[in-house]
């Protein structure tokens, strides 16, 4: 597009220093964003691989993000402030403790940037529901940064996708916004005041228009689940590759491109979520450290 603003999105990087397992990735994309850097980076969360327990992990990420070239915006995302009340899997949830430890560390949990003639509007989607006072401001944010709008159009960003297909549509485990949560943006939605939706969370991309607004959904920096649809069913019709959003926006316009660098490594977790066990991911991400990098290794002589 002529005289296009370029803007790069990315989610769900993981980032742990005591577990780097995705840091190889996170290397290859600071590269690739020095190559040619954007305007902007917008985060759409999950930069920590388990910062709802170890801070450390948010402090790490935040580190790795100010070694972009340009300016960034992230939103939280439940592995860093914590999982969606009401909570049905048993799973760390967001509570004021670790909403605070996230704003010390990271900065702001929602924002609005305006980028050209388009106003991007971060939430934290893990608010939604959570009773916390923060919510409430977080919704009187969001008026406020809908009513000064001046002739822009308006995309909103947040960690998990808004629906599936439908606004009204049942909620699907914790993997979606929660139906009631779901009334924070639908007047705005049916007033055409949100023009575009931009998610992460699924570790999938995919674009939909659903009921007449696009919905971008992001895919993930670290890792995919079952990329060969062996046993996991393609219950939400992403692809699951690892890799980033090229995005670009001109006038009132925006375009977005999907791209998979062959430099980036695959690295799918299928094996270990087959059984839907939590346990599995505390072992992955939350126990630590191993014992193999800390006892010491006893001497041959």
């Amino acid at each position: 597009m002529k005289d296009a603003i370029n803007i790069v999105l990315i989610s769900d990087m993981h980032l742990s220093r005591a577990r780097p397992f995705f840091q190889f990735n996170w290397e290859m994309t600071v590269e690739r964003l020095n190559e040619t850097p954007p305007e902007m980076v917008l985060v759409v969360g999950d930069i920590a691989l388990d910062g709802s327990h170890h801070p450390e992990d948010l402090a790490f990420a935040k580190a790795q993000l100010d070694r972009l070239p340009c300016p960034w915006l992230n939103v939280p995302g439940n592995h860093d402030v914590g999982n969606n009340l009401p909570d049905v899997r048993g799973e760390a949830t967001i509570n004021a403790e670790r909403l605070k430890i996230y704003r010390d560390i990271v900065g702001a949990d929602y924002w609005y940037h305006d980028i050209g003639q388009w106003r991007f509007i971060g939430l934290n989607s893990l608010l939604c529901g959570s009773g916390l006072s923060e919510e409430n401001e977080q919704r009187q944010f969001l008026q406020a940064a809908i009513d000064s709008i001046d002739k822009q159009r308006v995309a909103t960003i947040y960690h998990k996708p808004f629906c599936l297909e439908a606004w009204d549509e049942a909620p699907f485990g914790q993997h979606f916004w929660f139906r009631e949560a779901r009334q924070l943006l639908i007047p705005y939605l049916e007033a055409g005041q949100i023009d575009l939706q931009i998610s992460g969370h699924l570790h999938e991309s995919r674009v939909k228009v659903i009921e007449g607004v696009p919905n971008l959904w992001v895919p993930s920096l670290s890792f995919s689940t079952d990329m060969t649809f062996d046993w996991r069913p393609n219950l939400f019709n992403g692809r699951r590759r690892v890799g980033l959003v090229e995005m670009q926006v001109a006038g009132d316009r925006w375009s977005a491109k999907t791209v998979e660098p062959i430099e980036l490594l695959n690295t799918d977790i299928g094996g270990w979520m087959k059984g839907g066990d939590l346990a599995t991911y505390s072992k992955f991400a939350g126990e630590r450290p191993f014992a193999g990098f800390t006892d010491a290794v006893p001497s041959s002589d």
